[in-house]
């Protein structure tokens, strides 16, 4: 065989033409003998679309074309997965044949560019045949159809179904020339056709003569062949007798030939094609056909029956049918990527073989082989992804699979961020191919935990969850189809080490050592609530709050020291809940304090015994006398009260709101009538609390009074809404400007500038309200309304009237009544002014003769209604008409106070501290149309604090 191949290859450089020749030194050409045939496959992408094969014999170059290789008994096609490949019978044209043993087939496969230019690559087979030749052997090829029978045949029956085509085959060889082969073709219901060999291979058949065989071969769908139902299935046949007549010799043989041409069928499960067990015309006498051996096989080539069962291939026959099964993806296929909508589907192909062997009357043995290429259709197929993460490995591994070797892994996505395989390579990222014994391909991923692509949660009770989005980019080759796959994986794993915290208290601070856990830019520290500008770091952080700094809760003040709690709150970035808290208390001896408290607590602690002669703790007060200490020793007393209580002034400077008040020892004077002599020290120890403005808001207050017969208690009441300057109405002036103080005496010359002032038993008091910044000099000022409370606030309650309309209220205990006013040098403009003297006639068990704060509701009366407005008071059933008169002139309330009543004969003086200013010897008051305020209220930075404005 070598000499036949060197000789072969020495022959076809003499016949090559011009163009580049190539020896395939890559192993890009796989070349084969087998039973009956040459076969040779190289892969597709090397083949390229431009391609030929061409044959070579004696009389020159041949070049394939689709009908000259279905002619001549060759076959090329691509498989499912790309590759090409070559059949060429034995029997072939120009295939050189020693006494039908051996047989040499030169040929050339050529592949051309994109410019046409050409590279040769020259082939020289030489095989021999693996088993004898039978006596007729059929061959049923993708293209075409080839019957071989021996020479020294039996005369073909004279009976039966072929006896018509016998003495019509007959008398045409006896009519024939001598010395040339010739064909006659019998069809159904047409009269036989005959042709020589030359004519018939001008149709497309070939008829030929070996040592030992006559050969017969047609393509599929020739005009003298014909499709019959055989059991139900279509064949395709063609009756032929081929005769030769030389002399007294005449050889005719019958070269029908049969091929099942129905297409395999899918279930769901198997792939499946059924062929007649009995071809017609092959058999003539069913009854004595009998089977010798039925293979099945794949590619061209039979398995046996252990190889074939372990694969899962059934083979079933019956009576009727030869029937071949294999289920879907098994061994020896081939499965094909599609994408279809983004969803990833498979087909499976196998190409079947068949080779059945009976005997009959007529022939000893007949063998019938059968290339059947079976293809399912596409069916969708979800890729299953597979977590095989151990977390102990500290790691994710994802499989996602199965694919077939046509789908690539082109680049992935995880966790939003896009990667090439090199970059995810570079990352950290492990990817591998795994492959399995059917063809099929997992792809596996390996990511640490802690990559930082890898998200990291803290879910609570020490777990972490790690969360892997994955978003492959796949693509099917060779189409360059892209398919998305996104996959999903969380793993929680207990392996969370909080950062670990000490705490110790100093004489001046409280102290917490942060040492990091493994989790750290997951928390932010927090004070309370408050978050703190450190992140945790190695080796570790010291945080120290100076003792009184926010944070701080005080949790016991006494004089016995503080007993204060920090709380360190660490807390979940994302989620703000406190993961954990370290508390750390400290007790705080002390000496003198004081504490101001975001909700508008005041604490103090005042040391007594630095004036000469020593203070007594427990005789100290606030500027509001009921005000005493919660708690006293003999050198120290403490006080505990809201800056709205205990006469606490406020007033604001730059952007902080101030609250004081003062602490403060009654000196004992004597006598009490007209006291001249003391033995007490002098003691004052102001308190000054500072909270910083964040923000000014408008309301608006309407006082709603009750109508008549009027109550002594909670006459009316205070209502506070949103400040809009939309709702002011047309009429509206910008501002009402009051001013309200508390004369001496009668004459209203002079007045109190320092408050709390304290008034002795029945002595009147002189209330005195001036209208300012007016805008009309004829405008009047008419006190509408005018009430007492026991605390600052214009709705507090109870309440006692004095004046209520205009008109004055007399109770059981007071008189009150207005001082007229004559123009003077001081006032100028007496209608701009009212005076009110409010006269206590019983003060035995009476609060409101104890401490108490004016009110008043003030209207300005316009110049054109200065009838009304010279009205003081109308009697009652006339009241509601000049009210309505009223009702739409700027009005705007006043207060003043407060006054400290003590029994008669007991004298107290009490001192307002330094030149700070008071809160309200006389208090301007904005005001604004259809009787309502405007007022400026102040939001401090505690927000829980009640914020308020006293005017």
């Amino acid at each position: 065989m070598g000499f036949w191949l060197l000789l072969g290859v020495a022959w076809l450089c003499v016949f090559l033409p011009a163009g580049v020749v190539a020896q395939d030194v890559s192993g890009n050409f796989v070349t084969e003998c087998r039973d009956r045939y040459f076969w040779m496959s190289t892969n597709g992408r090397f083949a390229g679309g431009s391609f030929r094969f061409d044959v070579i014999d004696g009389n020159g170059i041949h070049p394939l074309n689709d009908s000259y290789a279905a002619t001549c008994g060759f076959t090329y096609s691509f498989n499912l997965p790309g590759d090409l490949i070559f059949r060429a019978s034995f029997l072939a044209c120009h295939v050189q044949s020693m006494n039908d043993v051996s047989y040499v087939l030169q040929y050339r496969f050529v592949r051309m560019d994109s410019l046409g230019r050409e590279t040769v690559y020259p082939f020289s087979l030489s095989c021999s045949t693996e088993s004898p030749w039978n006596p007729r052997e059929v061959v049923c090829e993708e293209n075409y159809m080839e019957v071989s029978v021996r020479k020294n045949v039996p005369v073909i029956a004279q009976e039966g179904l072929a006896k018509e085509d016998w003495e019509a085959a007959l008398s045409i060889a006896q009519e024939a020339v001598m010395s040339v082969w010739q064909v006659v073709f019998h069809q159904t219901g047409m009269p036989p056709k005959t042709m020589n060999a030359a004519d018939a291979r001008t149709e497309g058949y070939f008829i030929n003569s070996t040592t030992s065989r006559v050969l017969f071969r047609s393509p599929y769908g020739m005009a003298k062949s014909e499709v019959v139902m055989v059991a139900g299935i279509p064949v395709e046949a063609i009756r032929a007798t081929v005769f030769y007549k030389q002399r007294w010799m005449l050889l005719l043989v019958d070269t029908s030939a049969a091929c099942a041409k129905n297409p395999s069928v899918f279930d769901g499960t198997y792939l499946s094609w059924v062929t007649p067990r009995l071809l017609s015309p092959l058999v003539l006498h069913p009854t004595k056909f009998v089977d010798k051996q039925i293979k099945m096989g794949v590619e061209g080539r039979p398995l046996d029956e252990i190889t074939a069962t372990s694969r899962g291939y059934q083979l079933l026959v019956n009576s009727t049918a030869v029937k071949i099964s294999i289920p879907f993806g098994a061994v020896g296929g081939y499965r094909k990527s599609h994408v279809i909508d983004n969803k990833y589907n498979q087909m499976y192909a196998i190409d079947l073989f068949l080779e059945h062997q009976w005997a009959d009357d007529l022939w000893e043995v007949t063998q019938h082989r059968s290339f059947k290429p079976a293809r399912s259709p596409y069916l969708p197929e979800t890729p299953y992804v597979v977590n095989n993460t151990i977390p102990s490995e500290k790691g994710f591994t994802v499989t996602l699979g199965n694919f077939k070797p046509d789908v690539e892994l082109k680049n992935l996505t995880i966790n939003g961020v896009p990667l090439t395989l090199p970059e995810a390579q570079n990352r950290g990222v492990k990817i591998s191919e795994v492959q399995h014994p059917n063809g099929t391909k997992d792809f596996v991923l390996k990511v640490p935990f802690n990559n930082p692509l890898v998200s990291a949660e803290y879910i609570g009770a020490l777990i972490r969850r790690y969360t892997l989005n994955i978003n492959y980019t796949l693509n099917i080759v060779p189409q360059n189809e892209p398919y998305f796959h996104p996959a999903a994986i969380v793993c929680d794993v207990k392996d969370v080490n909080l950062p670990d915290v000490k705490s110790f208290c100093t004489n001046r601070s409280v102290v917490f050592e942060v040492t990091p856990g493994n989790m750290d830019s997951s928390w932010e520290l927090c004070i309370g609530s408050r978050p703190l500008p450190y992140t945790i770091a190695e080796p570790k952080i010291t945080i120290e709050l100076p003792l009184f700094s926010i944070g701080y809760i005080y949790e016991d003040i006494s004089l016995r020291g503080l007993t204060v709690r920090v709380e360190l709150n660490m807390r979940n970035v994302k989620t703000l809940q406190v993961e954990k808290q370290f508390v750390q208390r400290c007790p705080i001896p002390t000496r003198e304090l004081l504490v101001c408290f975001p909700n508008g607590v005041v604490t103090v602690v005042a040391v007594t015994m630095e004036p000469i002669p020593v203070v007594e703790p427990s005789k100290t007060t606030l500027l509001d006398k009921t005000c005493k200490p919660k708690e006293f020793d003999s050198t120290r007393a403490l006080f505990t009260f809201t800056v709205n209580t205990c006469g606490t002034r406020s007033k604001i400077v730059g952007n902080y709101l101030i609250y004081e008040n003062e602490v403060v020892y009654t000196r004992a004077l004597f006598p009490p009538n007209a006291p001249v002599i003391t033995r007490d020290s002098e003691y004052r120890l102001t308190i000054r609390c500072r909270y910083p403005l964040n923000d000014t808001v408008k309301l608006l207050a309407e006082r709603k009074a009750v109508p008549a017969p009027y109550s002594k208690k909670s006459l009316g009441s205070l209502e506070f809404y949103p400040y809009s300057s939309e709702q002011r109405g047309p009429k509206a002036r910008d501002v009402l400007n009051l001013k309200a103080r508390l004369a001496r005496d009668v004459t209203f010359s002079q007045f109190y500038r320092e408050f709390p002032v304290s008034k002795s038993g029945l002595e009147p008091l002189f209330l005195e309200v001036v209208l300012l910044h007016h805008q009309n000099l004829a405008d009047h000022l008419i006190l509408r309304d005018c009430w007492a409370t026991e605390t600052p606030e214009l709705d507090a309650t109870p309440q006692w009237d004095l004046v209520t309309d205009g008109c004055l209220v007399s109770g059981d205990s007071y008189k009150t009544r207005f001082h007229p006013v004559s123009a003077s040098a001081l006032t100028k403009s007496p209608h701009h002014l009212k005076r009110l003297e409010v006269q206590a006639q019983s003060v035995a068990n009476h609060a409101l003769w104890q401490q108490m704060y004016f009110h008043c509701l003030a209207v300005v009366c316009a110049s054109e209604k200065a009838g009304v407005c010279n009205e003081t008071c109308i009697a009652g059933d006339k009241r509601s008409a000049r009210s309505v008169e009223l009702a739409d002139s700027v009005k705007g309330y006043i207060s003043a106070g407060p006054v400290q009543i003590v029994p008669e004969g007991e004298v107290a003086s009490v001192q307002a501290a330094g030149a700070t200013p008071p809160l309200v010897p006389y208090i301007p008051v904005l005001g604004v149309a259809v009787g309502v305020l405007l007022l400026a209220v102040v939001v401090f930075a505690a927000k829980a604090m009640r914020c308020w404005v006293s005017v």
